[in-house]
C-alpha cells in the first residue's frame, strides 16, 4: 500500500510503498531512522526511533 506521511524528523511529507503493518526506514533530510506503522483503519503512525525511548528515561529520572 502507498501511503503518504508527515515525517516526524523532518516534517517534510513523504511517500512510501508500506507492504507490512510496521516498517522502519531512513529520512533521506536528516538520516534518522522511523518507523512506519500501519494501523487496521489505514492510517499511518510515524515516530522517530529513539526519542520515545529518551522520553521515557527522562521521565524516570525526574521521577526519582
Amino acid at each position: 500500500m502507498q501511503v503518504r506521511f508527515v515525517c516526524p524528523a523532518c516534517e517534510r511529507t513523504h511517500v512510501a510503498d508500506v507492504p507490512e503493518t510496521t516498517i522502519h526506514m531512513t529520512c533521506a533530510v536528516t538520516h534518522k531512522v522511523i518507523r512506519l506503522r500501519l494501523t487496521a483503519g489505514g492510517d499511518i503512525k510515524t515516530a522517530v526511533v529513539g526519542q520515545e525511548q529518551e522520553a521515557a528515561e527522562g521521565a524516570t529520572e525526574s521521577d526519582e
